[in-house]
């Protein structure tokens, strides 16, 4: 069997109902999937699984959405890095170096098509998009 083309995401949310909800619909469309409940064991978990995207939560205990995505950027370059917030104040004042970290944005309470169609084309996409305006 040849490699298989099943993209990776790791699911990063320290609400286990969350996080199962997204495991769940991803699976479900077909991809690989792992579920982190902190950003330590996100960081853990990406030594051995090469996630092509990830998806974290903003708001979490110890690390933050922002935080962890940043580190994501220097271990795991080239995957998609997506910030699941319903806090979008609270994001608007995270440091720029976090803000160029999240390649996306998408707002809690999420529609779950839409997030599917949304990962489907940022996967799409790998080249490095040109920079945001």
């Amino acid at each position: 069997m040849g490699p298989s083309l099943m993209a990776k995401i790791l699911i990063v949310d320290d609400e286990v109902q969350v996080a199962s909800a997204l495991r769940r619909l991803f699976r479900r469309e077909g991809f690989a999937v792992e579920v982190a409940l902190n950003g330590d064991e996100a960081l853990q978990k990406l030594t051995t699984f090469d996630a092509d995207l990830v998806i974290s939560d903003f708001r979490m205990k110890g690390m933050n959405g922002a935080e962890l995505l940043e580190k994501v950027l220097r271990v795991s370059p080239r995957a998609v890095r997506i910030l699941l917030s319903g806090h979008a104040d609270l994001w608007s004042s995270a440091p720029t170096s976090a803000a160029q970290a999240v390649s996306h944005f998408i707002s809690k309470p999420w529609d779950d098509d839409h997030l599917v169609a949304r990962v489907r084309t940022l996967l799409g996409e790998q080249e490095p998009s040109a920079s945001n305006p």
